[in-house]
């Protein structure tokens, strides 16, 4: 398991520890924030040394494009929690259904961003039938090539 999907299994883990303390508000509010800030530093990372969005704007497969899709809604759901709970925190109790609604779609939407990373990883990670099958040619070939 690489970093970030350990990372990853962390935000879920602070998020499962958010939504068992949705009772007590300061508690709750720090796993929340704490995973959305890990959240938004894996995003940075991802964009700064993988490129993805220039990944998912060149030519994508379907599973690739439905995890940007997700990978922005969860980092949409995120705000949107953020701006209620402080609401909320706020005294405007006229916030509390909608974030709870929102919450239950939050959840699902992270949870199937993690599912949807590990198999976009293993995607990229796998070559390409075409490399796969195409000959190496030996080394000294290679750098003989380079050179001219």
């Amino acid at each position: 398991m690489s970093t970030l999907h350990i990372l990853s299994t962390l935000v879920v883990a602070l998020i499962a520890g958010g939504v068992l303390t949705r009772a007590t508000p300061a508690v709750h509010m720090r796993f929340m924030t704490a995973a959305f800030a890990i959240d938004l530093a894996l995003v940075l990372y991802i964009e700064a040394t993988r490129h993805a969005v220039a990944r998912v704007v060149g030519p994508a497969g379907a599973l690739l494009w439905f995890h940007a899709a997700v990978s922005t809604s969860v980092l949409l759901l995120y705000g949107a929690q953020l701006t209620l709970g402080r609401r909320m925190l706020a005294g405007r109790t006229s916030a509390k259904g909608v974030h709870a609604a929102l919450g239950l779609t939050f959840c699902l939407f992270r949870l199937t961003n993690y599912a949807t990373a590990f198999m976009v990883s293993a995607s990229l990670a796998a070559p390409l039938p075409a490399q796969a099958a195409a000959p190496r040619p030996p080394l000294g070939v290679a750098r003989v090539a380079m050179a001219r």
